[in-house]
């Protein structure tokens, strides 16, 4: 498989969608397991304790090490992590989450405090309509989603 150097972010039901370069030289184990993923859809959700953040829990739960993480993100990276149950209230499955930050007032959280997360993609500008929907998730609720293999110029990376 060749591997792809951009991913598609979409909320399809709104044709709305963002496209994010891959950071194969931070995170490889990361990047190789989302893209093995591909495509792959259900629903996002805007972060409770998070700020500016939206999540996508996967179907599967990926157990990746941590790669390039931290919990200080910027507007439009794209970021991984996965926990167990009980390593934090109120988690009481495992699961793996894709997470994207879509202003300056985001840090991952939990409930207890600040979470490093791996940050595997970053969005490309201009990404002002994904932004805008990620905004209105806080109040309109759950949305279908999807990570689909990116394009630029109309072909696939």
């Amino acid at each position: 498989m060749q591997s792809p150097n951009t991913i598609r972010l979409s909320f399809p039901d709104c044709n709305v969608h963002a496209v994010a370069r891959l950071l194969w030289d931070v995170a490889p184990e990361t990047c190789t397991a989302i893209s093995r993923l591909l495509p792959t859809r259900g629903v996002s959700h805007h972060a409770i304790y998070s700020g500016s953040e939206c999540v996508y829990i996967l179907p599967e739960v990926l157990r990746i090490p941590p790669e390039n993480a931290t919990s200080q993100v910027r507007k439009g990276q794209v970021a991984f992590t996965w926990m167990a149950a009980g390593a934090a209230y109120g988690v009481h499955h495992d699961f793996a989450e894709v997470c994207w930050f879509y202003d300056l007032d985001a840090e991952p959280r939990m409930w207890g405090g600040p979470v490093a997360v791996s940050i595997f993609a970053e969005i490309i500008e201009p990404a002002h309509e994904f932004y805008a929907m990620c905004f209105r998730m806080r109040r309109e609720g759950v949305k279908p989603f999807a990570i689909e293999w990116g394009e630029l110029n109309g072909r696939r990376s």
